[in-house]
């Protein structure tokens, strides 16, 4: 039997075997179930390519109209070979529908509505990463080395920037561009949106650290990254950090980062030693939002005005790894945070982050983007049925 492997939008799916020959396969079906009664939009699959030859290139086809459907390959751990390939579908409530992965080469255009990373060393040493529907930044360790040092432009902070976009093609390249032809270009909306979102010293959305008595001590800038793939469906790369002090306890975090096509979410895997309890922040600025906690579906989110819209911050995690909420409410700039609290399982912790902008039109209002967060929890913890033979 040969062992196929694959996944749904970076979570655990449900994967049956069936037998498969030793043979030299030019392709494999794959039969995909909704076990939920509701649908399901841009959901990701992830399968093992056995023994197909990736040097004659491989194609994903749906069976029934027998068009192509947009594929990545993946090597996910640099090794030089591709061991799966991702596509995405949609899929009714229930339903079942089935895929052909063959050795071919593709006949689909590039196209600009993707995921993307990449380091900045012309914005200092930004990192930066997008999709159809979010942006995202952390700072790097010149960023600290120059606050440190007393030099302008540096930032110090561990938080997680948020760029709010309202186009589905990617904006990291010309946004940057902008501002190095004009300082502050990006923080002007040109028809494509822009970031007005403050971290500072704070965990912005979706940075982390560890509580001591009802203190959080997060971790600084990051030191080091690793692009492992970069779209179109799915990016992912590593984020090394160094160790931090909490308490009596040095923290040791090294984060794992993506984002498929199609969410609003951002998943965080990080390798955690030092603590049982990791703690993941959301910033609450001026405090005139409101906070919501869902414990069922385990997430948090943080509604407030922004200049002259409205923004939405949530951090998400599945029962396995949600610990809870609590919140931090100060007068000291940048240091009132809503909080969701992570077991630390088998040495690691895994959670979503990310936001609604009602500037992007993506959801109508608060209403609409909490359905989105517990419709996010219900799929997270009923992954897709996916039989491989």
């Amino acid at each position: 039997m040969m062992k196929m492997s694959l996944k749904l939008n970076g979570l655990m799916s449900l994967l049956l075997f069936v037998g498969l020959c030793g043979c030299n396969q030019k392709q494999i079906k794959v039969s995909v179930t909704n076990p939920l009664d509701q649908d399901r939009i841009m959901e990701t699959v992830e399968v093992g390519l056995g023994e197909l030859n990736v040097d004659n290139g491989i194609v994903v086809l749906d069976e029934k109209s027998g068009k192509e459907v947009q594929s990545q390959l993946l090597d996910m751990n640099q090794d030089d070979v591709f061991e799966s390939v991702i596509f995405q579908t949609k899929i009714g409530a229930s339903e079942t529908k089935n895929f052909v992965v063959k050795e071919g080469k593709s006949t689909l255009e590039p196209t600009e509505v993707k995921t993307f990373a990449r380091f900045v060393p012309e914005r200092t040493d930004d990192f930066t990463w997008e999709n159809d529907r979010v942006a995202f930044r952390v700072y790097g360790p010149e960023a600290q080395r120059m606050v440190e040092e007393g030099i302008a432009g540096g930032t110090l902070s561990g938080g997680v920037d948020c760029w709010l976009k309202k186009v589905d093609y990617s904006i990291i390249d010309k946004w940057y561009k902008g501002n190095t032809e004009k300082a502050g270009y990006y923080h002007i909306d040109h028809g494509e949106g822009l970031d007005n979102y403050h971290v500072g010293p704070s965990c912005g959305c979706g940075g982390t650290g560890v509580m001591v008595d009802g203190e959080l001590f997060p971790h600084l800038n990051y030191t080091g990254y690793k692009v492992l793939t970069n779209g179109p469906i799915r990016t992912s790369f590593d984020l090394d950090y160094a160790p931090y002090v909490a308490g009596a306890s040095t923290i040791q975090e090294k984060k794992n980062v993506s984002i498929d096509l199609g969410n609003n979410l951002t998943k965080f895997v990080i390798n955690v030693e030092g603590t049982d309890t990791l703690t993941a922040g959301i910033t609450l600025h001026d405090n005139l939002g409101e906070t919501s906690v869902n414990d069922e579906n385990g997430w948090a989110n943080y509604w407030a005005p922004h200049f002259g819209e409205e923004l939405g911050t949530a951090i998400l995690a599945s029962p396995d790894y949600f610990a809870g909420t609590s919140k931090i409410v100060t007068e000291e700039a940048d240091r009132s945070h809503v909080l969701v609290h992570l077991k630390v399982m088998d040495g690691k912790v895994e959670f979503y982050s990310g936001f609604a902008w009602s500037g992007s039109k993506q959801f109508k209002d608060k209403q609409h983007w909490e359905e989105y967060l517990s419709d996010f929890s219900k799929r997270l913890n009923n992954p897709l049925v996916v039989v491989v033979n």
